[in-house]
């Protein structure tokens, strides 16, 4: 039997408070866990405020009981000794609640700083194995691509064991056949129920093959929503959020016949006022219909009839990023905690 849908709520990147806030919404509407991203500089239209995630968990994990994620570690921005130790120092503070989306990173918080990114995937895969290693215990001797370790080893050993677990965000071919092989899940974002359980299959195929058992794979999903009390009159307040994170999704909009520059892909696009402008001014041209079947949006029940697809297509934890200004923020997780999170915990038990 299918597991019962589990809530993960996406905090604001900055400032504290805000961060803070949302969690103590996260602690009383329902959530199951709390999640922050990884940038350097924070996703925005005019605000670029970005929190170090591993310290700001740390402090998190005194005013929750819920569990941790991060959603995503940029591998490339860490060594992997670095990104171990901060791992683990977290994982001890929370008592094993932490949980770590890993990556292979995008432009904004990379391209500007110099670090080496040539090879995102690779890095990242090469990355988890030797951050398995680590956790592992004894002396590591490698000579990989872009690492090598001589004699290394750290101390203390994860709480959880054998390591906090790694959910991969994996969103092409290549990256599903890594989690496949060496994720304990899978953080892919806003897919369609077809395009879940399409994809799902690969990776199951892929474990298979591996010797995995696929069903200890978590089966997750970022989504990104917005939920209305009413049927809304006019354009809906998802639509223009929606159409901007559209355009970084190149491969996603060529899928319904539209054509992106490679300006706004994720690999190249950096934050500015004026690649900002034109960014928006793209994403106003994109039809709605288009892309609107990748949100969550609308009245509570259209939200849980689309959630509901996407459960039944195989997607059993919803990291939830909710697409609304600051002062609707409280009433957005309220309406999760009412409506949304126990239809799916009583339909599902």
């Amino acid at each position: 039997m299918p597991p019962v849908p589990q809530f993960g709520a996406h905090l604001p990147n900055a400032p504290l408070s805000d961060i803070y806030d949302a969690v103590s919404y996260a602690n009383n509407n329902g959530f199951d866990s709390v999640w922050l991203g990884d940038h350097l500089v924070g996703a925005g239209i005019k605000v670029w405020d970005a929190m170090e995630p591993f310290p700001t968990l740390a402090a998190i994990s005194f005013r929750t009981k819920l569990n941790l994620g991060i959603s995503v570690v940029d591998a490339a921005r860490r060594h992997p000794a670095v990104l171990a130790q901060n791992i683990v120092t977290v994982d001890h503070i929370s008592n094993g609640r932490l949980i770590v989306g890993i990556g292979a990173g995008e432009s904004p918080s990379i391209k500007p700083f110099g670090i080496r990114w040539d090879k995102p995937v690779s890095i990242m895969e090469e990355t988890i194995r030797i951050l398995k290693k680590f956790f592992t215990g004894g002396t590591i001797n490698y000579d990989g691509e872009f690492y090598t370790l001589k004699n290394a080893f750290l101390l203390p050993l994860p709480f959880q064991q054998p390591h906090p677990p790694f959910w991969i965000a994996a969103n092409s071919p290549r990256t599903r056949r890594i989690t496949a092989e060496l994720g304990d899940g899978w953080l892919p974002q806003a897919l369609t129920p077809e395009e879940y359980k399409r994809f799902w299959k690969e990776i199951e195929n892929y474990a298979t093959r591996f010797g995995r058992d696929p069903e200890k794979i978590v089966r997750a999903n970022t989504i990104y929503a917005n939920v209305s009390k009413k049927e809304e009159e006019g354009p809906d307040p998802i639509e223009l959020p929606a159409k901007l994170l559209s355009a970084f999704w190149p491969d996603k909009l060529k899928k319904v016949g539209i054509e992106i520059s490679e300006e706004f892909s994720l690999k190249k696009f950096t934050y500015s006022p004026e690649s900002i402008k034109r960014a928006i001014e793209f994403a106003k041209k994109i039809p709605f219909e288009a892309i609107e079947e990748r949100f969550i949006y609308g009245t509570p029940d259209r939200c849980i009839e689309r959630i509901d697809k996407l459960y039944k297509a195989g997607n059993h934890y919803f990291l939830c990023i909710l697409l609304v200004p600051t002062k609707h923020r409280k009433n957005q997780y309220e309406l999760w905690g009412k409506k949304i999170i126990p239809y799916f915990k009583e339909q599902y038990q």
